[in-house]
């Protein structure tokens, strides 16, 4: 089982030395130690990936954060036999490890190392794979199943959810379903939209598609990309592989 360990670039900060020397002692020491990778400006999760893969590599672990994971579940989401693993490094962006029962830090080596393997679900929106969640602000039109549509009349926050939390606790699947939270926002005081939680709407889905009676609305895509309506968003037909702890939430 060739491991190939992809490190995201917010990682070169002097504040991580130590932390990576101990991490990769660690992988040594548990017999999984395997070729690394580092993300920079001229090489690109996807460029490393298939690197790795072309190498020989079956496991391919994501050192970073969620955007690292979502980005390399991306990349391996086409090769059905590669399996995936990850090692949180860092406070920012860190909602998906809990979720998966992985600590964050050192400790995650020994989920890596105890290989429990599920097939967790990926979202596509239009040609493009998500993992955590979608996220926009306004006037959405859902159109749901291609058979009935949800039309808002005033601003709302729309937040679909697949590996992601809704007010710290995660969010549970319905039947294979994804699920899009939709919740009202007021003006506050100061010109700010906040979001009155406590009239949060669910509606499980396995299609939706997005649009806006006026302009298109900016959709933030696991927290880094971002695609204007209108979109289509649906479970992809493949699974990731990916390697989760005992304690994992959903």
């Amino acid at each position: 089982m060739p491991y190939f360990y992809l490190y995201d670039s917010y990682l070169q900060d002097r504040s991580y030395a130590a932390t990576l020397i101990k991490l990769e002692t660690t992988l040594t020491d548990l017999g999984i130690q395997g070729r690394v990778g580092r993300l920079t400006l001229l090489k690109s999760v996807k460029d490393l990936v298939e690197t790795a893969i072309h190498g020989g590599a079956d496991t391919i672990v994501a050192v970073g954060n969620d955007i690292t994971l979502s980005q390399t579940a991306q990349a391996v989401i086409k090769h059905q036999r590669i399996t995936v693993g990850f090692i949180p490094l860092g406070t920012q962006n860190q909602i998906i490890a809990p979720l998966l029962g992985i600590p964050t830090g050192i400790l995650a080596c020994h989920v890596l190392s105890g290989r429990l393997i599920e097939e967790l679900p990926v979202g596509k929106i239009n040609n493009h794979y998500w993992l955590q969640s979608i996220i926009t602000q306004g006037l959405p039109i859902m159109e749901c199943e291609k058979s009935y549509e949800v039309v808002v009349e005033s601003p709302h926050t729309l937040k679909i959810c697949n590996l992601d939390n809704y007010q710290g606790v995660g969010v549970k699947k319905l039947n294979n379903k994804m699920t899009a939270l939709l919740t009202p926002t007021q003006q506050s005081g100061l010109g700010w939209f906040k979001n009155n939680s406590n009239a949060t709407s669910s509606l499980p889905f396995k299609e939706l598609k997005l649009t806006s009676p006026e302009e298109e609305l900016s959709l933030l895509v696991d927290n880094y990309r971002i695609i204007k309506t209108p979109a289509t968003v649906s479970i992809a037909p493949q699974k990731l592989r990916i390697i989760v702890g005992k304690k994992r939430l959903i």
